[in-house]
């Protein structure tokens, strides 16, 4: 007879987990029966309580293929194969607007800035522990951002900003979205509750007082510069009707109709043309601009500069106000509307919200309960206590 030291070892050691085996390597595998053969997954690690935390995925995946029918593809996908076939998509889809085709390549940037050894990677060796990893690790090595020619990182750069995070994310989440439709994948990684979206912090607007604005106003028409006046006018037209920077770029004259007193946004970001009503001072501008313009065809643009940010910094400065940008005008134009008694979801439909006010009553509520409070000060039953 044999010694004991001569007898093999058994390969496959029964854990007290239901498909958890320990191979007599030391490493942990799951077994699992799909299409009635046999499959071995190794679970990657010699640890069994991290091997109990994985075991579950496995199962999940052999459980979808047996219910959908759907099977691994064959051949290798890389990350960088899934990266051009996401960025083909959206790139020949005509409904996706410029501006979302540009944000969507500036996530792509951001994911293999950020993580580089990916773009190699089988997209099947990616697991949700690794997509994890690159998120924290995202958040946690993020740098200030510095333009293009710039000493210093911008103002309010602190390199971890969420929007910035939430666009590698969308990134991650959709380019391996194309993993899974092709069979390469049964679950995305990147998509596991455990890999959560950033969430901004809320701030409070910091915006000028009228009488301030008024003097923002003047400080850029009297710049001294050229375009100062061509500022001045859209820097007023922004704050009358709420519109954001390209609404307000592609107005024409022929959006102006002064007849029923309301501008035409025709180019909007929901892709639906909306009407604003033009209030006194609005259409005190425009009937100024029109008559030194009454020349220029219809078809003309309205404002004849497209931006006006370096001016409206120098004027803050000049007249000590907070420093504002294009969209806090648009907020300007909220703020105004809601203290002169406009209500919130009104306010939002002039402003092109679909919401109802949902994100309205979120950003200027305290102004509605603050402007209700000022009301009630004002209620008499006409009685002298």
């Amino acid at each position: 007879m044999k010694s004991s030291d001569n007898i093999e070892s058994p390969i496959w050691t029964k854990t007290n987990v239901s498909n958890l085996y320990r191979h007599r390597n030391g490493r942990y595998y799951a077994r699992i029966f799909v299409g009635g053969k046999e499959n071995w997954k190794s679970l990657k690690t010699t640890l069994k309580t991290v091997a109990e935390e994985r075991l579950p995925e496995h199962l999940g995946n052999a459980r979808k293929q047996r219910t959908t029918g759907i099977k691994i593809a064959e051949g290798k996908l890389a990350f960088a194969d899934a990266v051009e076939l996401y960025r083909q998509n959206f790139q020949r889809d005509a409904e996706i607007k410029e501006n979302t085709k540009n944000f969507r390549e500036s996530g792509i940037k951001l994911v293999l800035k950020t993580w580089p050894d990916v773009s190699a990677l089988n997209v099947r060796k990616i697991t949700v522990p690794m997509v994890r990893d690159w998120a924290l690790r995202m958040r946690a090595e993020a740098v200030p951002y510095v333009p293009k020619g710039a000493k210093k990182a911008c103002r309010n750069s602190t390199g971890a900003s969420p929007t910035t995070f939430n666009c590698a994310l969308d990134a991650m989440r959709q380019i391996l979205d194309i993993a899974v439709e092709a069979g390469h994948l049964f679950t995305n990684p990147a998509r596991d509750k455990s890999i959560k979206r950033a969430t901004p912090k809320p701030k409070r607007l910091q915006l000028p007082s009228r009488e301030q604005f008024l003097a923002i106003v003047e400080a850029v028409e009297k710049a001294g510069v050229g375009g100062c006046k061509a500022a001045a006018e859209r820097v007023r037209f922004l704050a009358y009707t709420g519109a954001r920077q390209t609404e307000a770029s592609n107005v024409l004259w022929r959006d102006i109709n002064f007849a029923a007193g309301r501008v035409t946004l025709r180019v909007t970001k929901n892709g639906e043309p909306r009407d604003v009503p033009m209030i006194p001072e609005c259409r005190a501008l425009l009937e100024k601009m029109r008559e030194e313009r009454k020349e220029e065809p219809l078809e003309h643009q309205v404002l004849r500069v497209r931006e006006c940010r370096g001016f409206l910094e120098k004027a803050c400065q000049q007249v000590n106000a907070p420093r504002i940008g294009h969209h806090d005008l648009r907020h300007l134009f909220a703020t105004t509307a809601i203290e002169a008694g406009i209500d919130i979801p009104t306010v939002a439909k002039i402003m092109g919200h679909r919401d109802g006010g949902a994100l309205a009553m979120k950003v200027y509520g305290h102004l509605r309960d603050e402007h209700a409070q000022a009301a009630m000060l004002k209620m008499k039953f006409g009685s002298e206590l």
